[in-house]
């Protein structure tokens, strides 16, 4: 029998990171972008996880490294349930620990090994808000350093075409608006035509599926600053309330009103 699919967010009580832990049930989610890295493992089940054009199929033990802004899309494989835990790091607080320049993963998964295993034990702990200060800054180091000490590169911002940064920045800065196609073309000098297929090439994403991703990223921001979902949908050209939270749970897992409560 089908089992019911579940995510649980978490926020540390003395650390700017979220968490995330899951269990899903033949679920599969759309080519999307994370602000943050996404370091996570599989505690059981296995997942396909799609980057660039190539499939990792990750199982039990395996590590996931997603860059902030790589697009991906995953989905569960076979039968069996889908159980991962995933840690949210900023790429600020990233690079704070580490530094130096933005570092970029290798590859989008690693295998089994003891660290994988402490990235697990780790985030157990901290699902129960455990620790002081010091306690809770001493794992999120732990973290960082398990998940970048190997494999990763320095990252050196790629040169993209001219269009498609300024399409990027148009969103960047009007993603609250109902704007189209039309708007988005005239204000960066270019044909919709070329202005999408420079976006979806450089990105990964179409500039409209992109402005959805940005508009679900500052609802989860207004959303646990307490901001009623109704004015939520206002705020960010939603059609409604339902339209928000229909886009919402397909990109994060759970509905609005869940995702406030945990």
């Amino acid at each position: 029998m089908k089992g019911r699919s579940s995510a649980k967010f978490i926020r540390p009580t003395h650390v700017d990171v979220e968490l995330v832990t899951v269990a899903y049930h033949q679920r599969a989610f759309p080519m999307h972008v994370h602000e943050q890295y996404v370091v996570g493992v599989v505690e059981a089940g296995a997942e396909m996880l799609e980057v660039d054009g190539a499939s990792h199929v990750i199982t039990a033990g395996g590590m996931i490294t997603v860059d902030p802004g790589q697009p991906h899309s995953n989905r569960t494989l076979g039968n069996d349930c889908l159980r991962y835990r995933v840690f949210y790091l900023s790429s600020c607080l990233v690079a704070s620990h580490l530094d130096q320049d933005p570092m970029r993963f290798r590859a989008p998964s690693r295998p089994a090994s003891a660290e994988t295993q402490r990235l697990l034990t780790l985030h157990r702990w901290f699902e129960y808000n455990t620790g002081d200060s010091l306690a809770q800054q001493s794992a999120i180091a732990e973290v960082v350093d398990i998940a970048f000490h190997v494999d990763t590169t320095m990252s050196h911002e790629p040169r993209l075409p001219k269009i498609a940064r300024l399409a990027r920045e148009y969103i960047d800065q009007n993603f609250r608006e109902g704007f189209g196609l039309d708007e988005l073309a005239l204000a960066i000098g270019a044909s919709k035509f070329h202005a999408t297929r420079c976006f979806t090439r450089a990105y990964g994403l179409s500039p409209i599926a992109y402005r959805t991703q940005r508009r679900i990223h500052e609802a989860k921001r207004l959303i646990l600053a307490g901001m009623p979902l109704a004015e939520v949908a206002t705020d960010l050209s939603f059609a409604d309330q339902s339209h928000l939270t229909r886009h919402f749970q397909s990109l994060v897992g759970i509905a609005p009103g869940q995702y406030r409560e945990q």
